[in-house]
C-alpha cells in the first residue's frame, strides 16, 4: 500500500469514527422517506408524481407501524447531518413447522449517500438492526437486496435464498381504499 491509499485510508476511518448511529423515531420520518425516495432513484426511474404518491403513502404506513412498535429505523449521522439509513418491518408471515411466531423481521430502505459510500455504514446499520431484532426475540431475518448491496450483507454472514415472482399484467393496483 502506497502513502497515498494509506493516507486516504486514515481519513475514510477517521470519518467513519465521527459518524454515529441511533434509532429512529417518528420525528425522523421525513429523513427516512428522504432516503428511501434516493434508494429507489438509485435503484429505478419513476417520475416525480409516482414517488411523491409513494412518499405520502410510506409515511402513512411506518408512522403507523412505528406508533406500534413494528418497524424501527436506524440513521446515521455525521456532525447532526443524516448520510445514511435502514430499516426494519416487524412484518407479519405464516406459522410453520420451526417458525411458530407470526412476525419476522425484514430489512429495507438502506441507503448511504454516494459520498460516504465506502465507509461501511451500511454494515454498520445492518448489524444495529440485526442487534435489534435480536433484541426482540427473533432469531432470523430477511431481505430483498440490491444488486448493488448483496456484497455488504454476504461479507456479514447474510446467504441468498431462492424467491420467485410474476407480474399480473399491467401496474402496481394502488391500496385498496378501507370501507
Amino acid at each position: 500500500m502506497n502513502s497515498r491509499t494509506s493516507s486516504s485510508s486514515r481519513r475514510k476511518h477517521e470519518l467513519s469514527r465521527k459518524i454515529k448511529i441511533r434509532r429512529a423515531s417518528t420525528r425522523d420520518i421525513d429523513i427516512l422517506i428522504d432516503q428511501r425516495r434516493r434508494m429507489f432513484e438509485d435503484l429505478h426511474h419513476w417520475s416525480d408524481s409516482e414517488h411523491e404518491i409513494g412518499d405520502r403513502t410510506y409515511r402513512r404506513w411506518a408512522l403507523d407501524l412505528m406508533r406500534r412498535k413494528l418497524f424501527a429505523g436506524f440513521i446515521a449521522f455525521l456532525e447532526g447531518s443524516p448520510v445514511a439509513g435502514g430499516c426494519v418491518w416487524l412484518r407479519e408471515i405464516q406459522p410453520r413447522p420451526g417458525l411458530l411466531v407470526g412476525r419476522s423481521p425484514y430489512l429495507l430502505s438502506m441507503y448511504t449517500k454516494p459520498e460516504y459510500r465506502g465507509l461501511g455504514l451500511a454494515t454498520r446499520i445492518v448489524r444495529e438492526a440485526m442487534k435489534w431484532s435480536k433484541s426482540q426475540g427473533y432469531g432470523a431475518m430477511s431481505l430483498h437486496a440490491s444488486k448493488l448491496g448483496r456484497r455488504v450483507y454476504k461479507k456479514i454472514g447474510w446467504r441468498r435464498t431462492w424467491e420467485m415472482s410474476v407480474r399480473l399484467g399491467g401496474r402496481p393496483s394502488p391500496a385498496r381504499r378501507r370501507r
